[in-house]
């Protein structure tokens, strides 16, 4: 095999690996007082989602969306419902990953978390499982090209 070949298997081996290393899932925090939601949203390294979407839904027809918006800057959100009725808070990233928790606005409420609709795979996309594999295999190919091998004419002694 050629240097240029490997050189070229090592940089796909790279950028396939840089690839998965930028995929990350989401944090929320959730808080209800009176009428109003509140919340925070993080990417799991801790630092905060800004312009992420924000979807609310209400637990009793959880099939429509009641209201949507974006987190600002700082990764905060705020959205208003009714007393006395629990929603679901669904954040949605731009990879794909998404968090939904529960918030009942009844006095005292706090988020909880819910179970969401299914991994990336049920949803026609890659499981993050699959990525790292990927990647582990394909950081293999360029080191098993790249290995010490003895030499044909060196001394066994």
């Amino acid at each position: 095999m050629t240097g240029a070949m490997l050189r070229a298997a090592l940089a796909l081996t790279l950028a396939a690996t840089a690839t998965v290393a930028g995929a990350h899932g989401l944090l929320m925090k959730v808080a209800g007082q009176g009428r109003e939601i509140t919340g925070e949203l993080f990417y799991s390294n801790g630092q905060r989602a800004g312009g992420e979407w924000i979807e609310l839904f209400d637990a009793q027809a959880p099939d429509r969306a009641v209201r949507t918006v974006k987190t600002d800057g700082e990764g905060r959100f705020a959205l208003t419902g009714e007393p006395g009725h629990a929603y679901h808070v669904r954040a949605t990233g731009e990879e794909g990953h998404a968090i939904t928790m529960s918030i009942d606005l009844s006095s005292a409420a706090r988020g909880s978390m819910v179970r969401d609709d299914g991994d990336a795979a049920d949803k026609g996309g890659v499981p993050a499982w699959a990525l790292v594999g990927g990647a582990l295999i394909l950081s293999a190919i360029p080191a098993w090209f790249l290995r010490k091998r003895p030499r044909a004419d060196a001394d066994p002694a």
